[in-house]
């Protein structure tokens, strides 16, 4: 049997749908998917080691950028890409503040890319976690765990504000607050290199001219009093993101 087809019947199975026929239906897919609205809930050593190895295979296929091949500017970089496929020390997450990954199926957000991409001990690893702190992330603070399946060593999960109806000193200040205490804790635990994407711009709805500047204003305020870090990579994905971030840096 195929490792995907373990994983996809383990899961069925799980879930109370193990006779459902899944030949016809892309496994990748159909697999993320059911990664995706799993609980955290105890799962056997066996499904893990065999996802490990799954994701190790699948990992190997891929084209992955090392942070050492992008050039930086006073320690901050810029670059276009999938961060799920940055080779570096750590990557951070804007995720929700209740810190398990995004729970719905196939969805294209970065929180759920890097939950699947990952792997399932990844929910497991923040629902230790988050059961100390009630499962509520406060916006602006921020967690970490273990990479696992990815190629980065940490995931630094952190919550952005909400705009509803406009932008206040509040929600910039705990825009802020997002970089500072992601690389506070990236520094507490010796590491050297991170890669942010542009926190709270997606379905948070924060302005994406406004992020920025707030962004890149946080990272070099924190590099001015602090000299453990010595890379810091704003990670964008999208041209309009690309330009808007080239600009500032200028």
């Amino acid at each position: 049997m195929e490792k995907i087809d373990y994983l996809i019947e383990y899961l069925l199975k799980e879930s109370g749908r193990e006779n459902f026929d899944y030949n016809n239906r892309d496994k990748k897919s159909l697999y993320r998917a059911l990664v995706n609205v799993r609980q955290a809930n105890p799962i056997s050593e066996d499904f893990l080691k065999v996802e490990d190895e799954y994701l190790q295979e699948e990992l190997q296929k891929q084209n992955i950028t090392n942070v050492d091949d992008i050039k930086a500017n006073n320690k901050i970089a810029l670059w276009q890409g999938d961060i799920t496929k940055l080779k570096i020390n750590a990557i951070v997450n804007a995720g929700n503040s209740q810190g398990l990954g995004c729970f719905l199926p196939n969805h294209n957000c970065i929180d759920n890319q890097i939950n699947t991409f990952a792997g399932v001990r990844l929910r497991l690893a923040c629902n230790e976690i988050m059961k100390d702190l009630n499962y509520n992330l406060e916006t602006g603070k921020a967690i970490i765990t273990k990479g696992y399946n990815l190629p980065c060593k940490y995931v630094i999960q952190t919550v952005g504000p909400i705009i509803e109806n406009e932008v206040t000193e509040q929600k910039e200040k705990e825009l802020k607050n997002c970089y500072i205490n992601s690389l506070q804790l990236a520094a507490h635990n010796g590491i050297k290199t991170i890669a942010f994407p542009c926190i709270s711009t997606g379905v948070f709805r924060f302005p994406k001219d406004r992020a920025c500047k707030i962004a890149i204003e946080s990272v070099k305020d924190f590099l001015k009093e602090n000299d453990k870090i010595e890379k810091v990579v704003f990670n964008v994905y999208s041209d309009e993101d690309l330009e808007i971030y080239k600009n500032e840096l200028k």
